[in-house]
């Protein structure tokens, strides 16, 4: 029976590296989640509200009633105005955009020039360089008329309004001129 044990070859397993399993167990789940967030995510945005329309924000409505060139609208700051005293870059122009918020909701509405912003292709996101006023909240009835200043491109980009929450509102184009 020894005779026997000896005469049998022991084959040796083979086994497959850990690294060899791993990576390709660990690219799969990245793929895995990859499309998975690819496919949560491709939500596309509102289209924004049309120049002169109105949209809902916290407490109310709001509305642009104008886009002006400040190089060929002649506004000054009534104070204040020392942000405007500096040159425009180049390929930028400054835009006085006219913003009015009316207050529906019992508990009015709260305004802060900060929150506001430009949104756009190829934009960034361009601040409020200054405004009137800054801040402001109205009872229920009452109205706000902002006066927001922007440095935008030299582009006729569909550019947007936005307080960084749901309210878009359309710029459009005209406010670009053909002297740029």
């Amino acid at each position: 029976m020894a005779q026997q044990l000896d005469d049998r070859r022991v084959i040796p397993r083979r086994t497959v590296p850990r690294h060899r399993i791993l990576v390709p167990a660990v690219l799969v789940a990245a793929m895995a989640g990859g499309a998975a967030w690819l496919l949560t995510n491709s939500v596309e945005e509102e289209p924004p509200v049309m120049l002169g329309a109105s949209d809902t924000v916290d407490g109310g409505i709001a509305r642009i009633n104008g886009i002006l060139p400040l190089e060929s609208d002649g506004w000054e700051p009534p104070a204040n105005g020392a942000a405007l005293e500096a040159a425009v870059p180049d390929g930028a122009h400054r835009v006085r955009v006219l913003l009015e918020l009316t207050a529906l909701e019992p508990d009015g509405i709260s305004f802060r020039a900060s929150d506001y912003f430009i949104d756009g292709l190829g934009t960034g996101e361009p601040r409020v360089i200054w405004a009137s006023p800054s801040s402001h909240a109205a009872q229920q009835g009452e109205s706000i008329d902002a006066t927001l200043v922007f440095e935008i491109p030299n582009q006729a980009l569909a550019l947007v309004l936005s307080d960084g929450g749901e309210t878009r509102l359309s710029l459009g184009t005209e406010h670009h001129t053909a002297a740029q």
